[in-house]
């Protein structure tokens, strides 16, 4: 109905143009040799060509805003899609671990509402404690909707409060939603590759055990210090990096086993030297009562 009164609308602005350009063939002015004024004629057929163009882009957006009104739920959802990805999104978000750029929920978040109000669309979300949803309805037939789902586990971060945790996955659990029901592509972290995150845990150092492992072991086989981080390449044991620890490790007890090996075939030798007087001697001064 609404749409009809502004076509009438429309159809009366053209009635009074017309109306306006025979009053201004009227009123043109004729010269002394009874010539019509150029002047006078062009101006007023530019004016009723403005009015035209004018009445026909309003038109046109009635129509276009008709036939949006008649889409379905799935064509309603397939050019919200396709609107935003006509939008200039920006990622702000970034992993410092796996060095990559992510989509924040308010990087798109406000072109989804704005975009859903155009078009006819309302987002609702619900949430258990293992399970979120997103639910997008045709505004025209409130009935009708569509659904999304996730499995969800509310994570524990380290000086956040309880509810805070919970926050944080629900907003969490509404990015990936929004992404899955409205296509929206991380391009840049299947660019970059899938993250090996042992290779990454790899790159970092030890931790305090394996510095106290290391230190303990460089004492037990009396190694010098100093040629055997040279030969890690590091300059302090704190330096030494996880994908080394093993092989310092294996080294180290390498040498540990030949030091005992070697005291032990030092204490051989020399019991081989014990004259049979002697070895009596020292067996009765071994002999416990």
């Amino acid at each position: 109905m609404k749409e009809l009164i502004e076509i009438k609308k429309g159809l009366d602005l053209i009635n009074k143009s017309i109306i306006k350009l025979e009053n201004d063939i009227n009123n043109m002015r004729i010269d002394e040799d009874n010539n019509i004024d150029k002047t006078d004629v062009m101006y007023s057929f530019e004016r009723m060509s403005d009015n035209f163009e004018n009445i026909k882009i309003d038109i046109d957006n009635l129509i276009e805003k008709n036939n949006a009104d008649n889409l379905n739920i799935y064509q309603k959802i397939q050019k919200a899609r396709v609107e935003l990805q006509k939008r200039d999104l920006k990622k702000t978000g970034y992993n410092k671990f796996a060095h990559y750029k992510y989509f924040e929920l308010g990087d798109f978040l406000p072109h989804v509402n704005e975009i859903c109000l155009n078009i006819g669309l309302y987002t609702e979300f619900k949430y258990t404690k293992d399970q979120a949803w997103l639910y997008i309805k045709d505004t025209d037939n409130p009935d009708i909707f569509r659904e999304w789902s996730t499995p969800i586990e509310v994570a524990t971060l380290k000086g956040c409060s309880a509810i805070q945790n919970i926050g944080g996955t629900q907003s969490f659990a509404r990015r990936y939603l929004y992404m899955m029901a409205f296509e929206i592509a991380e391009t840049d972290v299947i660019d970059s590759g899938a993250v090996d995150e042992d290779a990454e845990e790899s790159k970092r150092k030890i931790n305090k055990a394996g510095v106290m492992t290391i230190n303990s072991l460089i004492d037990e086989t009396g190694v010098d210090k100093s040629r055997f981080l040279s030969w890690v390449g590091v300059e302090k044991v704190e330096d030494i990096p996880n994908s080394a620890l093993n092989t310092c490790i294996q080294m180290l007890n390498k040498k540990k086993k030949s030091n005992e090996s070697k005291k032990k075939e030092e204490i051989e030798v020399k019991e081989t030297k014990i004259e049979p007087e002697e070895k009596e001697e020292k067996h009765l001064e071994d002999f416990e009562f």
